[in-house]
């Protein structure tokens, strides 16, 4: 790792990007009036983030009530996040241009009042699709509602609204899955999707038992509900963006942000970050991957710049467009004989490929520098292709120490947690198995046709060339973004990490000292016995 990367400090601050005062993504965004949904989640603050700093003029928030909270609660947490600080110095009235309007996207016309529609189709300009219900193990019924009747509920909105410029849909790279080369374009869906929506809107609680049971055989060869309901929902964009400005952007491993609003922020823990959070804890020990795969992973920042400028030229090429007749005989229900949405990979790729391996070096290598004080556990992971072997490490490094730790517990009358939390982490491991040894190649020439059209100002504006990307110096603001924002420890009690780490270490070495000291013993007094 180069000495530039290891002394980066972690401090808030933004590029000097923020210093350019114009450029033509910035004049297309500024000024305009833009909804979006799913602006509580991990892209989603991101965006509205970037959006404000821009200065679009009003961000129309879709947001419903969860977990016991009212949306203006929601709201309120989530401007008050980490990710807002610079923006609240540089503009302290920001809120002002905030206006939060109820809706749900399980229920139909997205939950949304006669007077919050009237309000959107009058004044609305650009709509930026970030949400989605992102759970792999959701039941079908819901993904579905969520997913899929949701986006097409929000389109028939769109098809109202007055001066509609631009339609940006947040899909997945993994939608299309089964498919082992993932090009730029629509693919057939698995299943009609209005179909799919009529069936779940029939469905009746013996029925629907019926499918969460039987679920991955009905979804085959689509992995999870997730990446199945992507495709769906990819295929109702594409029927809608024959007559509206759309554009599909798909990403693939999200992780934290690379520079803006926040080196190294992230607040979501799966994928990835809660692997690396689960390995630098001392939780995980073993995974079940092919460590020579490419993790075709994603700086968050370097996604939501990429839906700008993929926003910005969907409008610049289709601005002037005009629906064409169709040809005589046509069977398109829309009367338009071409689709004319674009789609970008938004992906690693080829252009800047890392191995897992890679990925588990240098983070091993960089957290040395800053392990947690918190940790179950020092850093000891292993990787095997084998299932016979992973479920005997399994046995070995998580199941054996849970029931010792948990048993401990027990007998000072604490509540045991250990093997529980295990539960989830194997859950969880079962869950990604299927993206973390599966090999797909994206293609993405829309994508880098995008960078070169941008202007230099844009370019530094709005970074999302994965090419430039260094990964040793992104791992060094990774890991230690991960120790900030997802183990909440503050850098001031590193030292005291790090001792408690040289003590863990010591006693992780005498107990394997002393496990393959029990085993030679063993063999020899076997042989011992055998031969005398």
């Amino acid at each position: 790792m180069s000495v530039v990367a290891m002394e980066r400090n972690n401090d808030l601050s933004l590029t000097d990007e923020k210093k350019i005062a114009n450029t033509p993504v910035m004049e297309f965004y500024r000024g305009k009036n833009v909804l979006v949904t799913g602006g509580t989640g991990f892209i989603g603050r991101l965006l509205i983030e970037k959006l404000l700093r821009i200065n679009v003029k009003q961000i129309i928030l879709l947001s419903r009530p969860k977990k016991g909270k009212t949306v203006q609660q929601r709201c309120d947490e989530l401007f008050g996040s980490v990710v807002f600080m610079n923006l609240k110095k540089d503009y302290p009235a920001f809120i002002d241009r905030i206006k939060i309007l109820d809706a749900d996207l399980q229920h139909p016309g997205v939950g949304l009042s006669d007077e919050s529609i009237d309000y959107i189709v009058k004044n609305t300009q650009i709509v930026f699709h970030a949400a989605s219900d992102v759970r792999f193990d959701q039941a079908l019924k819901k993904a579905i509602e969520v997913n899929v009747r949701g986006t097409r509920d929000l389109l028939r909105i769109c098809e109202k609204i007055i001066n509609l410029e631009l339609f940006i849909y947040i899909s997945t790279a993994y939608s299309n899955c089964p498919e082992e080369t993932i090009k730029e374009e629509f693919y057939p869906p698995p299943s009609d999707p209005e179909k799919m929506i009529q069936l779940v809107e029939a469905m009746d609680e013996h029925f629907e038992d019926h499918i969460n049971k039987t679920v991955n055989e009905f979804i085959h060869p689509w992995p999870n509900t997730y990446v199945y309901t992507k495709a769906l929902t990819e295929d109702v964009v594409r029927q809608f963006g024959e007559l509206l400005p759309i554009a599909v952007v798909r990403p693939s491993i999200i992780i934290a942000t690379n520079e803006e609003p926040i080196e190294g922020w992230t607040d979501n823990i799966y994928g990835l970050n809660g692997v690396i959070a689960g390995i630098a804890l001392g939780i995980i020990r073993v995974m079940y991957l092919d460590d020579v795969n490419n993790g075709d992973i994603i700086p968050a920042d370097i996604v939501v710049n990429g839906v700008l400028a993929a926003g910005w030229q969907t409008y610049v090429e289709r601005k002037h467009e005009r629906p064409v007749e169709a040809k005589s005989g046509s069977t398109d229900s829309k009367g338009v004989v071409r689709p004319r949405t674009k789609i970008y990979n938004c992906v690693t790729g080829n252009d800047n490929p890392i191995t897992y391996q890679k990925i588990y070096d240098y983070s091993i290598q960089v957290g040395k520098h800053c392990p947690p004080k918190r940790s179950l556990w020092v850093v000891c992971h292993n990787t095997t292709k084998s299932k016979f072997l992973y479920e005997y490490y399994k046995f070995l490094y998580h199941l054996v120490p849970a029931f010792l730790i948990d048993t401990y517990l027990r007998a000072i009358r604490r509540t045991p947690r250990i093997m529980d939390l295990y539960k989830k982490v194997h859950k969880f491991a079962t869950v990604i198995s299927y993206f973390a040894n599966g090999r797909w190649h994206f293609e993405k020439e829309n994508m880098r046709a995008l960078v070169k059209k941008l202007s230099p100002d844009d370019q530094a504006m709005f970074p999302c060339d994965i090419a430039k990307l260094n990964w040793p110096d992104y791992f060094w603001t990774y890991i230690h973004g991960l120790r900030r924002h997802i183990a909440n420890e503050p850098m001031d009690n590193l030292e005291e990490a790090k001792k408690r780490h040289r003590q863990m270490r010591f006693v992780h070495y005498f107990i394997v000292a002393a496990y393959y000291f029990f085993w030679l013993a063993l063999i020899f007094y076997i042989f011992k016995w055998f031969l005398f």
